[in-house]
């Protein structure tokens, strides 16, 4: 019983970093405005970690690959704790291996909820809001090929539907693994 509370604990903390964390990277990946409150929220709770790193492992264009370091660090971090709270030694090979997999679904898992949180805000918001376009921002890289193929239906933009799909085949698959 006990085992159960502090798994749940321990999995709650360590994924509300990891969502930070992924937060940052798409947040730079769309090159969102930096003085944007959420990108600033975002910054500030990840700089410590991430700018010591980027001395040393430069960007990729605007893909930040010291945050994606720290993605899979942290959730090597959080196997790790979890086997070893269970009492189990895993083998490392496995545990990167699984750690890299876990690390690619949680930012699957990010994009859902983007898609899912710019949908709900499309039907409730009426005009300019900066959090939609920042949520915009972060979307359409993804949504963008997804509408260059399907075609509006009854001018209705199903883009985010064959993306949600999408992701959640992919996300199917890597737990296969």
């Amino acid at each position: 019983m006990f085992t159960q509370a502090l798994l749940f604990l321990i999995s709650t903390l360590f994924n509300l970093y990891l969502f930070v964390l992924i937060l940052r990277f798409m947040l730079a990946l769309a090159r969102a405005d930096y003085y944007h409150p959420l990108t600033q929220f975002v910054t500030r709770l990840t700089q410590p970690i991430v700018a010591p790193v980027r001395k040393y492992i430069r960007n990729v264009g605007n893909i930040e690959l010291a945050t994606l370091l720290w993605l899979y660090f942290i959730t090597l971090i959080k196997m790790l704790v979890i086997f070893l709270l269970f009492g189990a030694i895993p083998n490392l090979i496995l545990l990167l291996f699984f750690a890299f997999i876990a690390a690619i679904k949680l930012i699957l898992l990010a994009f859902t909820i983007a898609i899912i949180v710019q949908a709900v805000m499309s039907w409730i918001s009426h005009g300019y809001s900066p959090l939609q376009q920042t949520v915009n921002s972060i979307v359409d890289p993804l949504l963008r090929p997804i509408r260059r193929i399907v075609p509006l239906v009854a001018g209705v933009d199903i883009s985010p539907l064959v993306a949600l799909i999408l992701l959640q085949f992919i996300s199917i698959l890597l737990s296969q693994f």
